[in-house]
């Protein structure tokens, strides 16, 4: 089937005007149909290697989302960090682990989501939590170390290691009698 006009047109492949005998005409030669033929299955098996490739590296993820206990090297991946960024966060009590052995530490998959709550949950838990004793109370840093007869690192390590709040005012810092007495086995009155 013959046509009696042209059409003026831009190739899809090399841009350039050309004058089309049809409407649907998208090359204005062979050659620039071709091109873009191969070009249009380079791509279209370059995706499908893309997404065969991306399979295979989602697959140990989605085994370690599966998982109820991860070791530190795993729950590293999981979290994209390094295992020494694990073992800080189990030091500093962000994260709750498991020794099992001297190299073995297990940490629950529980406790990695935990990470992710909402910030909103996490300040309603520590408002409950933070409930500031009176002075009277309460002893300051000094007055615990002569009581106790301990140093002040030796207390400041107590009490982190037993997460004991602590409060400044004024120029001193105090921490709850009762919380300190209870480490010293002293009877509560």
């Amino acid at each position: 089937m013959s046509s009696n006009f042209t059409v003026k047109r831009i190739c899809e492949q090399c841009e350039g005007i050309f004058e089309a005998k049809t409407t649907v005409t998208r090359f204005c030669s062979a050659r620039c149909n071709k091109k873009n033929y191969k070009l249009r299955k380079r791509i279209s098996v370059m995706k499908e290697t893309d997404s065969k490739v991306q399979a295979i590296l989602n697959r140990p993820i989605e085994i370690l989302q599966a998982k109820e206990f991860l070791s530190v090297g795993n729950a590293a991946k999981l979290l994209n960090t390094s295992t020494k960024m694990i073992y800080r966060m189990i030091a500093e009590r962000k994260l709750e682990a498991v020794n099992l052995s001297v190299r073995k530490t297990v940490i629950s998959r529980k406790e990695i989501d935990r990470l992710f709550e909402t910030k909103e949950q996490n300040k309603l838990s520590e408002e409950k939590i933070l409930v500031r004793p009176k002075i009277r109370d309460s002893y300051s840093m000094t007055e615990a170390q002569k009581k106790f007869k301990i140093s002040e690192a030796g207390l400041y390590h107590l009490i982190k290691r037993h997460k004991i709040s602590k409060f400044k005012n004024g120029w001193y810092t105090y921490v709850a009698k009762k919380d300190l007495d209870a480490i010293f086995d002293i009877n509560i009155k």
